[in-house]
């Protein structure tokens, strides 16, 4: 193995964000339950009680991303995993996130798809439709950016 980002969690200000939204839904549902809504409005906690459980749920979502001899591993959990062979990938490039740009989490755009866990340092694949990945910090971008050269990627330095 030539790179392993291990689990990359959110962020500070992605963090901030889930915690906010939690703390809003749960004063939504403690409203609910002291004013008595709980038995006049079934689908409206209801609703809310789960958009607080996917929110919690979301909140331990991690990515990790791999670069082996012949392959690039992705994986944004719980929900995406992705193989690309080496040969595939066409070039790579430094990039910087802006986390309130582009979003957080799994995101699809004029990029192609994003990876994003946090501001800062990232790298751009193109492989066709393209990658952006998020990597927390200079040095884990530095060794994936060797680490893709090193596995007969062209890499773009700016």
């Amino acid at each position: 193995m030539l790179f392993d980002s291990g689990r990359m969690f959110y962020g500070r200000l992605p963090r901030a964000i889930i915690g906010g939204s939690v703390l809003l839904l749960v004063g939504i549902l403690l409203a609910i339950f002291l004013t008595g809504a709980l038995q006049s409005e079934p689908v409206a906690w209801t609703a809310i009680a789960c958009a607080l459980m996917l929110v919690t749920f979301l909140a331990f979502g991690f990515s990790r991303i791999q670069v082996l001899e012949n392959e690039v591993r992705l994986q944004w959990f719980p929900f995406y995993r992705r193989r690309i062979p080496v040969a595939a990938i066409q070039r790579a490039a430094p990039a910087a996130i802006h986390g309130l740009r582009y979003g957080f989490g799994l995101r699809f755009g004029p990029f192609g798809l994003g990876i994003i866990q946090d501001t800062g340092p990232g790298v751009q694949l193109d492989v066709g439709r393209g990658y952006l990945l998020s990597l927390g910090s200079a040095d884990r971008q530095e060794r994936f950016l060797a680490a893709l050269a090193a596995a007969g990627v062209h890499v773009q330095r700016f």
